[in-house]
């Protein structure tokens, strides 16, 4: 197996797994209240540091993580054991990049 392909998988998995801790976050944060939403933000922004407790900067950070997950996924498809895994998560990696892209609308 080509060793420049599993680094790139490698990295690509911790790039997809923070957007994804990211929006996991978000969703059970907005779910375990019935706060409105400002003070479901609130609750969400108060796990971050003050310096990037901001939605629109984490949802850009959340944007280029996925993105680069993506082409790292696209990268380590060069090495056949991982050419599966990294359509599949490639793939989930572009759909999360929508969503987050969307949402950003």
């Amino acid at each position: 197996m080509n060793s420049k392909s599993t680094y790139y998988f490698a990295a690509a998995i911790i790039l997809l797994a923070l957007p994804a801790a990211n929006m996991t976050l978000w969703i059970v944060t907005a779910t375990d209240n019935n706060d409105n939403f400002e003070q479901t933000l609130d609750n969400y922004l108060a796990y971050f540091p003050e310096w990037l407790q901001n939605p629109k900067l984490l949802t850009l950070i959340n944007i280029l993580m996925l993105a680069l997950a993506g082409g790292l996924f696209y990268k380590s498809m060069a090495a056949p054991k991982l050419r599966i895994a990294g359509i599949v998560l490639g793939i989930i990696s572009i759909l999360l990049l929508m969503w987050n892209v969307f949402s950003l609308l």
